[in-house]
């Protein structure tokens, strides 16, 4: 873990020159950690493909907070109440769509991995839809 966050702190160092896009920038980050893990997620072994998607899953995480945490900054009072309901009812919903994901094995092994993935999904969905957001306010200015 410790690694993954070193690493998206270079990363984020290195990329934060390379374009006026947050968006594009996010992107290219997660690709990179998304390429590292495919090995695992390759692999077939249970523990290898877990550890890659639980890892994955909390970089995107981390991603979404961090570029939610930049959009309230920008936004105007009212925009950040709108803001934090739109992400507490989004939150909400997640939960209730990995969940609605993990069922279909009913048990085993395979209920973990789909749960985590399907987490990992809809946290890069919302992540980059954020960073649209933010990329659109920033370069308004």
């Amino acid at each position: 873990m410790k690694k993954i966050l070193f690493t998206m702190m270079i990363l984020f160092g290195i990329s934060a020159f390379s374009s006026n896009s947050y968006e594009t920038d996010l992107v290219g980050r997660m690709k990179v950690l998304e390429e590292k893990a495919q090995t695992k997620l390759d692999s077939g072994v249970t523990a290898d493909m877990s550890n890659a998607t639980t890892e994955l899953s909390e970089a995107w995480e981390n991603e979404l907070n961090t570029v939610y945490s930049l959009l309230m900054e920008k936004l105007p009072k009212v925009e950040k109440i709108k803001l934090e309901k739109e992400q507490k009812a989004w939150l909400k919903n997640r939960n209730i769509k990995a969940k609605e994901a993990a069922k279909e094995p009913e048990g085993g092994t395979m209920e973990p991995l789909l749960f985590g993935a399907s987490i990992k999904d809809l946290n890069e969905k919302r992540a980059v839809e954020l960073a649209k957001r933010y990329d659109e306010i920033v370069n308004k200015k």
